[in-house]
């Protein structure tokens, strides 16, 4: 019987690699149906479930401490945040400008209640990290200015620091952080892997163009079971 083809271009070592949920806050999930909500996060925890029981057992497996950080996945909650200093580091002559403004008419911001001051204030309470902000290694939560994960935050020097090549980017927008995140990621040499079934955007058409013609020629775009497959043990 012939062997099933990989849906990855290169093989993935889950002890290099990254989960990298980008944007998932409330702000931005407010756009979309409460069902939508509801089933998108239900599909990005199972993705956290299965980074958190694959860095458990790594951690438990490892003996020393060169294997606690280097040879453990890692996951990165990024967080755009809104309301800082009244938004004043989106340039008016960036076109983002226009989309805050209107999420801040539609009364997202509103609902907001924490300091913006810290990157988890806004990231969905079923997503938050276990034991809170800081509270672990293997799960941190950063803050960024740019849709680009990769270009305005220290997320880089945290992956570097971990020894991440292969980083599982979900996320909002399509259009937004995650077609700039993964071109982003992919020219700096990251092995990008982009779960369908994680990303989302309020255009359908858009969402389907860019994830079955744009990205596919720069990143892994694969199924959500495809990741849950992977065995790093």
């Amino acid at each position: 019987m012939a062997a099933t083809s990989s849906p990855y271009y290169v093989p993935v070592d889950l002890r290099h690699t990254a989960l990298l949920i980008s944007d998932v806050q409330t702000q931005i999930l407010a756009r979309f149906p409460k069902e939508v909500q509801e089933n998108y996060l239900s599909r990005i925890q199972e993705l956290l479930s299965f980074f958190r029981n694959q860095s458990a057992t790594l951690r438990a497996t490892s003996e020393t401490h060169y294997d606690q950080f280097a040879g453990v996945p890692l996951i990165i909650r990024h967080t755009l945040p809104f309301n800082l200093n009244n938004n004043a580091f989106v340039s008016p002559y960036n076109k983002l400008a226009k989309w805050v403004k209107g999420l801040e008419e539609k009364g997202f911001f509103a609902k907001v209640s924490a300091d913006a001051h810290y990157p988890e204030f806004s990231i969905p309470e079923v997503l938050k990290p276990e034991g809170g902000w800081g509270s672990s290694c293997d799960e941190i939560v950063l803050g960024k200015l740019q849709p680009n994960c990769f270009a305005s935050s220290d997320c880089v020097k945290y992956l570097n620091a971990r020894g991440i090549r292969h980083v599982v980017l979900v996320g909002l927008t399509t259009m937004g952080s995650i077609l700039g995140s993964a071109r982003g990621g992919a020219d700096v040499d990251y092995h990008i892997i982009c779960p369908r079934e994680g990303i989302i955007d309020d255009d359908p058409e858009v969402d389907e163009f860019l994830m079955a013609k744009v990205l596919p020629k720069f990143v892994d775009v694969v199924g959500i079971e495809d990741v849950l497959s992977l065995n790093g043990c």
